[in-house]
């Protein structure tokens, strides 16, 4: 299939293939920040300075931002450092992120190509496997993202180990791959990688494998002292069905690898297996046999690098496929690595395919496969283009999952953030309502649909649904806070403040402001009876803050100092009963609320 050309022909076009890269990713040096981006640069302390440097590899917290966002921990120095070199650079910019990335990917391309060059010697396999994976369609989650730029960096630190380790510069190898593994834990499975070229190729120095297995060890060692774990391990469904996610992962992996359409950010609803005679259960079992059948028959018939690439696939993939099971389900970005492997294989078996063919029917398929080929990169090329539309900014890319997966719970939520930060209070609501469809009694898109109430001016409905969150989630600041923003918009409390009065302002700790206030019978009729009230603070719904009487006439004065509280009326001695459990109000500076609590007499 492939022929014998100058050095420079294949440099020619191995340039042709850079510049091809490049076109399908370009428009992403105009792509946002989106999702994880905030956390882990926008919004990420930790990365704007260089001080203590230590921290780079004694913090869990800094590589997701967690101390600043409350995100999840995760040990990853060298692409924490590559963050906070990037921000130095270009600030709180994505263009400079997004170029940082694609050169990334780029230089990956190069690395690929010389390393496939030089385990096959084969210049036109290395650019045929190179260019396959360069513009696969579901690399875009790894390279347009910038919060996965972990991924691009830890492949160029392996594929720089294994071509110092081919060149037998073990020292060199042995820093690369300490490298690799301190900028992304998934380099864990380039162990299997490593162990098939030593038995390939270095059988004679079998020995320095040895330091291989040391240094991944002392990664694990340190990973586990500096996080107090080794992930986010998260069980889903019963036990059966976690040791039947593996097999049903893989299948996916494979699915996505040959036909990479329908591309999702996010897998949360990817459906868990039932039982072991679930089709993807069985297809994935079957698939990951035949792979390892494959695999030693190459190596029976002398085609190790066609084995090699399928153990390079499976290898990388061998961390992410919830064998222990850990956050994301699927992750498209985890196929950033295993896809070399796949490609290498996919091409050597096909070539190997073209070369029995000819031999044993005289029929030359050389001819087809350069156009199947050629037709294949078209449409990644084209796929990837398109792809990377959605990653201009966050409102694509939700829309994007919304658009294969319509009850992504993460995606409505997004969508609702996404349009709350833009005032766009239709789609605020539309959203919000449809992600409570689904999860009724979600706190997030309870807040975004009443905020959304209020910028459609339906005030009355987002009252009614800011009350009822703060009875619910006391300590929900957010909702605390926009009820005072709603009633300081109305320039009211509720129907029950009668009047609101700023007292004159006075020095000292004197508590200037609170609530003055009446007993009253629903209907008009005289209130004859002493009610007690208790006065919560919103964050303690457990235990007053103040507990009072009211007069013989109903009246009652409590000075209250500005904050949100929750006034509750207990049942009087009498046949009278309040009207309502609780009322909600908040103080502000100086100011007295005049209100009427409200009771009903027995039936």
């Amino acid at each position: 299939m492939f022929y014998k050309h100058s050095k420079w022909f294949w440099v020619a076009l191995l340039g042709f293939l850079i510049f091809l890269t490049f076109g399908a990713y370009f428009k992403v040096l105009r792509a946002e920040f989106v999702y994880d981006d905030f956390g882990f640069i926008v919004n990420n302390k930790a990365i704007q300075s260089f001080v203590p440097f230590s921290k780079f590899f004694t913090d869990p917290n800094i590589f997701t931002g967690a101390q600043d966002n409350l995100g999840g921990k995760n040990w990853r120095p060298i692409s924490s450092l590559a963050f906070a070199i990037e921000y130095r650079f270009f600030g709180p910019n994505p263009f400079g992120f997004h170029f940082a990335s694609i050169l990334l990917h780029l230089l990956d391309i190069v690395l690929v190509y010389f390393l496939i060059n030089k385990l096959t010697n084969r210049a036109g396999v290395a650019l045929t496997v190179s260019s396959l994976w360069a513009l696969h369609p579901v690399l875009t989650e790894a390279v347009s993202w910038i919060a996965n730029q972990s991924s691009l960096i830890f492949f160029g630190f392996f594929l720089l180990a294994i071509l110092a380790l081919l060149k037998k510069q073990f020292w060199i190898s042995y820093s690369f791959f300490g490298l690799s593994l301190l900028s992304k834990e998934t380099a864990l499975g380039g162990i299997f990688v490593i162990a098939v070229v030593f038995f390939i190729f270095l059988k004679e120095h079998w020995k320095k494998f040895a330091p291989f297995i040391g240094l991944s060890l002392i990664y694990l060692l340190a990973r586990y002292e500096i996080i107090g774990s080794m992930g986010d391990h998260v069980l889903r469904g019963s036990f059966w069905q976690n040791l039947l996610l593996a097999p049903v992962v893989f299948i996916k992996y494979i699915t996505l690898s040959i036909w990479p359409v329908n591309l999702l950010l996010d897998y949360s609803n990817f459906p868990l297996p039932a039982s072991i005679i679930d089709i993807r259960v069985m297809l994935g079992i079957l698939f990951f046999v035949s792979l390892a059948l494959l695999a030693c028959l190459g190596w029976k018939k002398h085609l190790n690098n066609f084995s090699l690439g399928l153990v390079w696939f499976v290898a990388f993939l061998l961390p992410v496929l919830q064998v222990v099971p850990f956050q994301d389900i699927v992750g498209e970005r985890f196929l950033y690595a295993p896809l070399v492997g796949f490609f290498m294989a996919v091409v050597l078996g096909f070539n190997k395919l073209i070369d029995y063919v000819k031999s044993k029917f005289n029929f030359n398929l050389a001819a087809t496969g350069k156009i199947i080929f050629g037709l294949v990169l078209i449409m990644f090329f084209v796929l990837t283009l398109n792809r990377n539309n959605d990653w201009l900014n966050s409102e694509n890319l939700w829309n994007s999952v919304i658009k294969i997966d319509s009850r992504n719970k993460r995606a409505l939520q997004n969508l609702s953030a996404f349009y709350l930060q833009r005032g766009d209070a239709d789609n605020i609501v539309e959203f919000s309502k449809k992600l409570l469809e689904i999860d009724p009694e979600n706190k997030a898109g309870r807040l975004h649909l009443a905020v959304g109430e209020i910028l459609s001016g339906n005030y009355k409905e987002a009252e009614t649904e800011l009350l009822d969150l703060i009875e619910k989630y006391p300590d929900f600041k957010e909702a605390q806070n926009n009820l005072i923003v709603l009633y300081q918009q109305l320039g009211r409390q509720g129907s029950f403040v009668e009047t609101t009065a700023s007292a004159p302002a006075v020095e000292g700790n004197i508590v200037n402001s609170g609530i003055a206030g009446k007993a009253v019978l629903l209907g008009g009729g005289p209130y004859e009876y002493e009610a007690s009230l208790e006065i919560f603070k919103s964050n303690n719904l457990s235990t007053p803050f103040i507990s009072v009487r009211t007069h013989s006439d109903g009246t009652f004065q409590v000075p209250l100092r500005p904050d949100f509280y929750i006034l509750k009326p207990m049942d009087p001695d009498g046949p009278v009963a309040p009207v309502r459990s609780n009322y909600s109000f908040v103080i502000g500076g100086n100011q007295w609320l005049q209100v009427k609590i409200e009771y009903t007499i027995n039936e």
